[in-house]
């Protein structure tokens, strides 16, 4: 089974959250790319559940896109309801494991994830599904004295144990997200359109090097094929064997 996927150069983010101590300027770009991902899929009723720093890829421009779709609910609209256990286990919002939940897990689990970029920790950390629960139904993340108010002020309304109160579960949906302090001065219709540039260019292919450039000069020798061939025979063999004994038995 083959999985074919655009080439994102910089990797996912989370990489880079494991290794380093990301700028504010970075952290607040890629979170509004995120939060304009998220505005997409509930515009066309989608939750995407699984909200996180690996599951969002950068480009050899700078930008961020939201990846891995695999445990997406459609028909999720704004007063819609799901109750599969799902997601990723720190960035799960506490109601998942009542139940029923509407698509507002989206929102806590982006809280997570700018908490994860500036930090490099998650808020609430456990071994166990139910230690988990209680931290994060019942405690407070502990938050770094250096945080602005500014980003103090998403994180806190973005991971509201309540989510009929959480950031971005209002009538207005995510554009109250666009409206916070956080966000201030930005452009976002710039941003849509790409117009704005971004604080980093990931190493590895400089920007606007061409994609010609890329192309990859292996040399193949002629019995590879040959090779290849007898190679998928022998993983055959076996399968057909067994099959043709499950028949007779």
């Amino acid at each position: 089974m083959c999985l074919a996927l655009e080439y994102a150069e910089g990797g996912d983010l989370a990489a880079y959250a494991d290794t380093e101590e990301l700028p504010l300027d970075r952290v607040r770009f890629y979170s509004a790319c995120m939060v304009l991902g998220i505005q997409f899929l509930h515009q066309h009723n989608i939750a995407h559940r699984d909200i996180k720093a690996d599951n969002v890829l950068l480009y050899e421009d700078g930008y961020v896109k939201i990846t891995d779709f695999g445990l997406c609910k459609a028909g999720m609209a704004a007063d819609s309801t799901a109750s599969s256990h799902c997601g990723t286990l720190f960035y799960m919002a506490p109601e998942i494991f009542k139940g029923r939940y509407t698509r507002s897990v989206d929102w806590w689990a982006l809280g997570v994830t700018i908490y994860k970029l500036l930090t490099g920790d998650v808020p609430f950390y456990a071994d166990t599904d139910l230690e988990y629960l209680m931290l994060a139904g019942r405690e407070e993340p502990e938050y770094p004295d250096d945080l602005t108010e500014d980003t103090r002020d998403i994180l806190e309304n973005l991971l509201k144990k309540d989510p009929e109160q959480r950031l971005g579960a209002g009538e207005h949906g995510a554009e109250d997200v666009r409206k916070s302090p956080f966000f201030e001065g930005l452009d976002w219709e710039a941003l849509e359109k790409k117009e704005i540039e971004p604080p980093f260019i990931p190493r590895g292919r400089a920007h606007g090097q061409p994609e010609n450039s890329l192309k990859l000069k292996a040399q193949v020798e002629a019995n590879v094929c040959e090779e290849a061939e007898w190679a998928l025979v022998e993983l055959n063999y076996p399968l057909s064997s067994a099959s043709e004994t499950e028949e007779e038995l």
